[in-house]
Parts: structure tokens; sequence; C-alpha cells
């Protein structure tokens, strides 16, 4: 391993390697695999007082640290993809409601050259579909099948949807009608006798027209710009989060990736003594625990216990403020166990209590002579996700060390 350091390890962090002498064999396999970065973070923590036995719970807290940070930049990662399609997905839709506004406007402009009560009809009686204007109301009947006849209106038979295909000779129509006394509006009573069939017909004369904007214009044009608002009032709020997210993002993996306390000796210490601690509490107390147990979801129980009731606890033990904050995979915990415990010494008591606020799970402080209980996990779970295959996986693990001695 010294030959191997020498080219790639500075002064310092070689001189480390050295003075542990055998002490570093544990160290042997991230050599084999070349991984200096790991190789100097643990170096960087040892001292002349490290034992070979903290060398395993150093190399144990790197691969916990790298772990978290590979799940936390996975959910960062997750959530920006999201925020990213809604805004794409939106901003697609912004496109097509102006597009759709700009030719609803410049149908408007075309209304406003006549003057009332024929302004206030084509209002009324006309969409858009695609773009081009639409019956939205059914004319008189006797108009409608005239306007048919000479083409100026055709009807579409596949969507539904009569079309105004010549507007100049519809608006034409329309004057030389009311300058006659003639009928051109629908009239419900006179009218829906007429068509056939008339029982498919609706009183108000309206079209069910295949879009969205299938009302008279001058509503759609109401309903266009209130949804026009809506989205860009949502594309606001998705930017805003993006940012929000992304600044966030960055920064907390950065500070994951810079803390310290991963690998610190006497965190790692004590960590060990309060899960012997709590091992032992549970033992007294009827239960068959396990440290270190990984879950079906490959989540690793800090303590996995269970007794002859079959009721499963998982303790997840954390010992300090910068583990605690990073830490976002224990709810992945609750669908394995009765009860779910945060387990830490009395410093870190408040900062749990304020974390699993809006969580329904327990909470104990190792005091010292024992642990004590600050919350109870009130949840009513009445099924554990694959229990018995745990169970089984519990008692192998135990086994398995007694047999082997890991």
């Amino acid at each position: 391993m010294l030959e191997l350091a020498k080219g790639n390890l500075e002064d310092e962090h070689y001189k480390r390697l050295q003075s542990l002498g055998l002490k570093s064999l544990p160290l042997s396999n991230l050599f084999k695999k070349f991984d200096w970065a790991g190789i100097v973070e643990i170096l960087s923590v040892v001292t002349d007082e490290t034992t070979r036995d903290e060398l395993p719970l150093l190399i144990n807290g790197l691969e916990e640290k790298r772990k978290r940070i590979l799940e936390f930049k996975e959910n960062a990662d997750l959530v920006l993809s999201q925020l990213e399609d809604t805004d794409r997905m939106l901003r697609n839709k912004e496109k097509e409601v102006l597009k759709i506004k700009k030719g609803m406007d410049e149908k408007g402009k075309l209304f406003k050259i006549y003057p009332e009560p024929f302004r206030s009809f084509f209002s009324e009686y006309l969409g858009l579909y695609e773009g081009e204007l639409v019956l939205a109301k059914r004319l008189n009947v006797n108009w409608q099948r005239d306007l048919r006849k000479k083409e100026i209106i055709t009807y579409d038979e596949t969507l539904y949807v009569h079309f105004i295909k010549d507007f100049n000779a519809f608006a034409e129509s329309l004057i030389s009608r009311h300058q006659l006394g003639l009928e051109y509006r629908w009239n419900s009573e006179k009218d829906i006798q007429k068509v056939t069939p008339w029982s498919d017909v609706s009183e108000n004369g309206k079209y069910k027209l295949p879009s969205s904007f299938n009302d008279p214009l001058i509503d759609a044009m109401n309903h266009l710009n209130q949804e026009l608002l809506e989205i860009q009032e949502k594309r606001l709020t998705i930017k805003e989060k993006l940012k929000s997210m992304k600044s966030k993002t960055v920064h907390s993996y950065m500070e994951m990736t810079k803390v310290a306390n991963f690998l610190s000796t006497i965190d790692l210490k004590r960590h060990r003594e309060i899960q012997y601690k709590a091992l032992k509490w549970l033992y007294q107390r009827g239960f068959i625990a396990v440290a270190a147990f990984t879950l079906p979801n490959k989540k690793k129980a800090d303590i996995f216990a269970y007794n002859a009731s079959q009721q499963i606890i998982i303790f997840e033990i954390k010992v300090s403020q910068e583990d605690l904050d990073t830490d976002t995979k224990w709810i992945d915990y609750f669908p394995y166990c009765h009860d779910f415990y945060f387990l830490t010494p009395p410093e870190l008591a408040s900062s749990v209590t304020e974390k699993i606020k809006d969580v329904d799970c327990g909470q104990y402080v190792d005091t010292g002579s024992g642990l004590k209980l600050v919350k109870a996990d009130h949840r009513q779970v009445t099924e554990i996700d694959q229990q018995d295959e745990l169970i089984f996986a519990a008692g192998q693990l135990l086994s398995r060390k007694f047999v082997y001695g890991y």
C-alpha cells in the first residue's frame, strides 16, 4: 500500500499512512479500488490514537456519507426534473393559447367594423376552432340551410363543425336579412321542430364543438385571457421554485460534501456506544435486535428489532447535528416497522422534536443511565411490508454473526 501511496498521496497523508503501520490493513480494499479520494478523506481524520478497530468505522462512515450524498442528489434531480417538465408543458401551453388569442384578436377587429346589432350577433353566434371561424350557435334554420346551399358555410361531418368559409358573404347575407325584416337568430320554439333529429338539439342552440374554446367568441376571449393569466402565474411560481431549488440544492450539496462529522472518530465511537446500549436495552425487554440491518428498499436501519408478538421496531441513531440535518431517508423505514424512533444524545433532543413535529413517529434520548421515551409512535400499523421475510433475514444475520463473527 505504501508503494501505491507514494505517487498518489501528498506527503501529509503519506506520513499518516506510515504512522498507522499494520493498523492500516482495513484500508486495503480502498487501495484495490484506487479510491484515492476516500483514502485521503479517512487519513485526514486519523490520529496517532486511532485504533485498528476504528478504521472500519471510518470506512463505514465514508460509505454512508457517499450514499446519502447520492440519495440527496437523485432526489434533488428528480424534483428539478419534474419542475422543469411542468415549466416546459406550461410554456408550450402558453404558446398555444397566445396563438389562439392572436387569431381571436384578429377576428375581433374584423367584427368591430360592423355596427350594432351585427357586432353583438357575431360575438354571440360565432366561435373559433383551430384559428378558423365556426358557428358556435345555430342560426335560423332556413337561413342556415340557405348559407350551406351557397357554400358560405360548410359542414365537416368528421368534426361536427360548421366552418364559415366566406365571412364577407356571411356578413352581407346577415345585413340583408336584417334590412328585409327576416329572421336570422335561433328561435327554439320555431326552429327546434325543423331540425332532425330535433331531440339532439339543445334549446339554446349552442353547438358542442371539439375545442376548449367552444363558447361564443366574446365568452371564449374572456375565458382565453383568464387561462393565459393563470398559465403565466403558474409559470412564474415554477420559475421561482426552480431558482430556489437550484440554489438550495447547490448549497446543501456543498454542505454535505464538506461535512467532516460524518467521519468524526468521536461521533462514530459515540454512535457505536449508543447502538450497543440500545441493543442491550431492547434485549432486556424481550426483543431480538440486530444492528446495521439492510431493508428490502436497500436502506440500512441502525437497529431492527422484533419480539414474540412480532412487533417490529426500528431505531435511527443520530449523534451529530449535521447527520440529523442532512438525513432524508428515515421516512423510508416506515413501511417495515410498527414503531419508528429516533435515538439521540440529550443535546439533539430539541432538534429531533422539531424535525418530526409534523410526522407521527417516536423519539428516545440516551440519558447516560438508560433510554428515556420523549415521544411515542402513535401510528396504528396493521400490516408490515414483507414482515415474515424481514424477521427471517434478521435471524439469519444474527446466525451469521455468531458463526462467522461478522
